[in-house]
């Protein structure tokens, strides 16, 4: 698993416990803050409707005062017919004695005043002081508007307006075209004041013919001051608007009038939408931009302010007089709620300040109980990078992890003994005490350079030695070996066993071509003399290939340059060979080659090509020779001295041979049915050592003359004698069961092996062959001192066959004949060819 997915003890503990928490805490944050909203939501609509409410009863008292007023006052006119054209006095004196008795306690109502038809106009205006304003327009003004500064006609005049007309004025007009009491809409007055006024209007008939309109006027001030009241007790903002969307009155402070603005002259009512008052204002675009002035029953809202929450409501007034208005309620949440969104907040806080104060102190424990499993845990790491000298985990104050680093200590403790023993093993060759091959290369890259030379030394045929004396002569063996380097080399050489059979030498030292040679040449005469093992005398012998240099800090690569310096050594005379970089182009193509090989012999690319037998004497066809032959799909015929050494060095030769073996016996038994050939036809086919020495060589044999149902007598092995181990009891065994099973064994290529006579007599064979270098050499001169005619004279007795290889001329068939050597092969005859080619005109080549 990458560490990309692997989390910590601490964090796979603590991670869930903190998301518990904040998961907890956000339930329960989320749950008070709904259960808070809904109380807030309820709360609010109550002191909201609450609030409305008042002001709606205040505001229809406010109202409907004025209004009783102007309509007791139009009756009593009306009734008593105090209205004479010209002349006002009658009403003068009635409006007087009313205001004072009547109407003075109403704060709210400011003037009393009637308009006639004539254009006549009588009213009273209230002042600050308790006292009254005679305003009079009619014969005895002369028509025009008089303001006195007393209740009375006098000197005393305070203004006089010309052109007044009553009649066209907003609280007369309205009335004289309905015939029906109603509200006016709000104006400013025509006198010096010129205040903002809403006017109670009620029409004055005389037998159903109009003849004025009595106006009772309210001051909008006092409805403010009335606002204002309710804010000081509530802290919300009321404010009113008419249908038009301009401000009536507020609760705060400032005027409604405009002193002229994009959307309202000077003198008018603000929108307001232009309120300097910000929460109005605000109220004012939310509900225009929302369509609020246009929906029926009240609507609520909220709205964040100078980040401040508001609850606002926003209540349609309408009364039966023709009065539309919306009454705005606004009210902060801290007012509203007083301390408790504080008292609220700071217990959060206290709570989270707790909480995290409770996680710290868990951590803090948790860490206390966890540090010697996550310092375990570290020194595990360390270990498992090679660092075997990191801190060991201390114990806790737990049973449970004090238990636990105490077994990891002793267990640590016991591994580092066993990593030096195993170190010591890997670094070490255990039977010579030599360094190993990892022992070689971990010392000499610790080197500051290798700049030095390498020597690799591999003992010839010591299989063959090891399977002669037993392994443990074997190993002692090589213990003496091992001794003998030693005897020869100072302690400034690194020597090192790398192989079962196989030494090396390296000298930091920089030599010359010429002293190594005589260092090479040295470990031969060493080796010269014979190694005493018990009772037998062991006569070894070494190739040694030689690195002159190689890449620096790479002891691994100096090895490799070796290994291909000392398996070319193995194919010089003088068994010394020096590293040469083309060595390596021609080792990576042997490796190709052995690769193509295992190929070749997976998909059966190699296969016989017979070369014919004849008897020297009748001319007739005996028997063939099957050759292997690599027919290769992409590069065609490839010629057997390309592949055959390699296929012996790689130890393929055993599957390339089984697959020429078979494919003979196969073709043998087709050309004897199909009458090509004689039913007592030979096939010789090559069996190399490697495949002779192989215990399971016999049922291999067996398996195969059973599959191609082969009369064994039709079948001789042919063995090449210089290949033929001594007293090699495994392949002894098996030409002995050759010749059991009734297969015929010839000895190829005779006279250029070492065998003795002696040894000759104890192999079981039934053939020997000439070889062809023997033949090349017959003359007419000296044919009876001829070294074939040696051979013939040797083998006399033994009752073998003899056969002539590379008989090219009949010049050679002749001598031959001469010599009485019954058989013969060559180029004369025939060329190798496939079975489906073999010539049918061979029938008597005498």
């Amino acid at each position: 698993m990458s560490a990309t997915t692997q989390i910590t003890l601490r964090t796979a503990v603590v991670l869930p416990f903190v998301m518990i928490f904040i998961i907890t805490i956000g339930v329960i944050v989320t749950v008070q803050k709904h259960s808070y909203e809904e109380m807030v939501v309820d709360i609010s609509d109550k002191q909201l409707s609450a609030l409305t409410a008042n002001v709606t009863l205040e505001l229809n008292r406010f109202l409907n005062e004025p209004f009783q007023a102007s309509l007791a006052l139009s009756h009593s006119i009306s009734f008593n017919r105090l209205y004479q054209r010209g002349d006002t006095s009658d009403i003068e004196r009635y409006f007087l004695t009313s205001f004072r008795s009547l109407y003075d306690s109403i704060p709210q109502l400011d003037v009393i005043g009637y308009g006639g038809e004539g254009a006549e106009y009588i009213g009273f205006r209230k002042e600050p002081n308790k006292a009254y304003t005679l305003m009079v327009q009619d014969d005895r003004t002369e028509q025009q508007l008089v303001i006195y500064r007393g209740q009375t006609i006098s000197q005393d005049i305070r203004s006089v307006i010309n052109g007044y007309d009553p009649r066209i004025r907003p609280w007369y007009a309205p009335v004289a075209k309905s015939l029906t009491p109603m509200w006016s809409s709000i104006y400013t007055n025509a006198d010096e004041r010129q205040e903002i006024t809403l006017s109670a209007l009620t029409p004055v008939f005389y037998d159903q013919d109009f003849q004025g309109v009595v106006v009772t006027d309210v001051k909008i001030d006092t409805f403010n001051l009335f606002l204002k009241d309710q804010q000081l007790q509530t802290n919300a903002v009321i404010y009113l608007v008419d249908d038009k969307k301009r401000l009536v009155a507020h609760s705060t402070n400032g005027t409604v009038i405009s002193w002229g603005t994009p959307f309202s002259k000077k003198g008018e009512r603000l929108l307001a939408t232009e309120s300097a008052n910000p929460i109005v204002k605000a109220n004012a675009k939310y509900s225009q931009a929302n369509g609020l002035y246009s929906q029926d029953g009240f609507q609520r809202f909220a709205l964040e302010i100078n980040n401040q929450r508001y609850f606002n409501h926003l209540t349609p007034y309408v009364d039966e007089h023709g009065l539309k208005w919306y009454i705005g309620v606004a009210i902060s949440e801290s007012d509203l709620l007083g301390k408790l969104p504080e008292s609220q907040r700071d217990s959060w806080i206290i709570g989270i300040i707790a909480s995290l104060i409770g996680i710290a102190l868990g951590l803090f424990a948790f860490n206390r109980v966890v540090a010697p499993i996550t310092s375990t845990a570290s020194a595990a790491k360390h270990l498992a990078k090679g660092d075997w000298e990191s801190t060991m985990p201390q114990p806790g104050n737990i049973y449970e992890t004090t238990m636990l680093v105490y077994a990891f200590n002793e267990m640590a403790n016991n591994l580092k003994a066993s990593f030096r023993a195993l170190r010591s093993q890997l670094l070490y060759d255990s039977l010579t005490k030599l360094y190993s091959r990892e022992g070689l290369i971990d010392s000499c890259d610790k080197l500051p350079a290798l700049n030095g030379s390498l020597m690799l030394v591999g003992i010839k045929k010591f299989r063959d030695i090891n399977d002669s004396l037993g392994h443990y002569k074997g190993d002692q063996l090589l213990i003496n070996i091992s001794q003998r380097l030693h005897s020869i080399y100072s302690e400034d050489h690194y020597l090192a066993r790398i192989g079962g059979d196989e030494f090396a030498i390296y000298t930091s030292k920089k030599q010359t071509e010429q002293d190594l040679v005589l260092a090479a040449n040295r470990i031969h005469q060493v080796f010269a003399s014979p190694f005493i093992m018990g009772q037998d005398n062991v006569v070894i012998s070494v190739s040694i290939g030689v690195v002159e240099s190689g890449p620096d800090f790479n002891m691994t690569l100096w090895l490799r340059n070796g290994s291909i310096a000392l398996s070319n050594a193995k194919r010089e005379l003088s068994n010394i060979s020096f590293y040469r970089p083309e060595m390596a182009d021609i080792s990576r193509k042997r490796t190709l080659m052995v690769a193509k090989i295992k190929d070749a012999i997976e998909h059966k690319e190699f296969v016989p090509f017979y070369q014919p037998l004849i008897d020297l004497s009748s001319g007739e066809v005996i028997g063939a020779e099957a050759l292997a032959r690599w027919l290769s799909p992409s590069s065609g015929l490839i010629s057997p001295l390309e592949f055959i050494p390699i296929a012996e060095e790689s130890g393929l030769i055993e599957a390339v041979g089984e697959q020429i073996l078979l494919q003979a016996c196969n073709d043998t038994v087709r050309g004897i049915r199909a009458g090509k050939w004689n039913s007592d036809f030979h096939m010789h086919v090559n069996v190399s050592v490697n495949q002779l020495s192989q215990p399971d060589f016999i049922s291999t044999l067996q398996k195969i003359l059973t599959q191609s149902t082969l009369n064994p007598t039709n079948l001789t092995l042919e063995i090449t004698e210089s290949r033929i181990v001594d007293n090699d009891p495994v392949t002894l065994q098996n030409m002995q069961a050759i010749r059991d099973l009734g297969v015929h064994i010839a000895i190829d290529d005779f006279g250029t092996g070492y065998s003795s006579l002696a040894y000759l007599h104890k192999l079981p064979f039934d053939c020997i062959k000439i070889d062809r270098t023997f033949v090349d050499k017959l003359s007419p001169q000296e044919l009876d001192t001829s070294i074939v005619a040696a051979i013939i004279n040797m083998t006399r007795g033994m009752k073998v066959t003899l056969v002539a290889e590379g008989i090219e001329t009949s010049e050679q068939a002749q001598m031959l004949t001469q010599l009485n050597c019954q058989q013969g092969q060559g180029f004369l005859y025939s060329r190798p060819v496939p079975f489906d080619e073999w010539p049918t005109d061979l029938v008597n080549m005498k």
